[in-house]
């Protein structure tokens, strides 16, 4: 009797260990973007893990898009919302067509006829340049950016 209480105990244990091991937690980016003081639509928000090489099999990254008011909330390609506890390099970009109107979320900008341009400069686009870094605790965090162009 007394083996099969603590082996029953002992499955107990380990099934409540596999069950919350694994992959880590994913916690909630958000936050507002407005480019020259204005909250800006259609930017897209991207978050890279702050290493010296980005293995995208084994680290955590994630993609936002502005709405109308300039609010975004980071998704991992995953679905999952949130990024992993940690150090991000952010890129930002608001591709707009040769009219100066906003590209549609879900198109290629090679593929928009005509071209597109950046209306955020471009060292917000490089992951080797940009100055944004966001730092996630456990919790998760808002972080507001305001760009200028000038």
């Amino acid at each position: 009797m007394k083996v099969r209480v603590i082996g029953s105990l002992f499955m107990l244990l380990l099934l409540s260990c596999l069950s919350g091991c694994g992959k880590p937690s994913f916690y909630s980016v958000k936050g507002v973007v407005k480019v020259d003081g204005k909250p800006a639509h259609h930017v897209k928000v991207a978050m890279f893990p702050d290493v010296a090489e980005f293995k995208p099999d084994s680290h955590g990254f994630g993609f936002g898009m502005t709405d109308a008011n300039g609010e975004y909330e980071i998704q991992h390609p995953t679905g999952d919302k949130g990024l992993y506890a940690g150090t991000y390099k952010v890129t930002l970009v608001l591709w707009v067509d040769g009219r100066g109107k906003p590209i549609p979320p879900d198109a290629k900008p090679s593929e928009v006829p005509g071209g597109v341009k950046n209306k955020i400069p471009a060292k917000y686009e490089s992951l080797a340049d940009t100055p944004e870094r966001v730092t996630v605790p456990y919790g998760g965090t808002t972080r507001d950016f305001d760009i200028s162009t000038k």
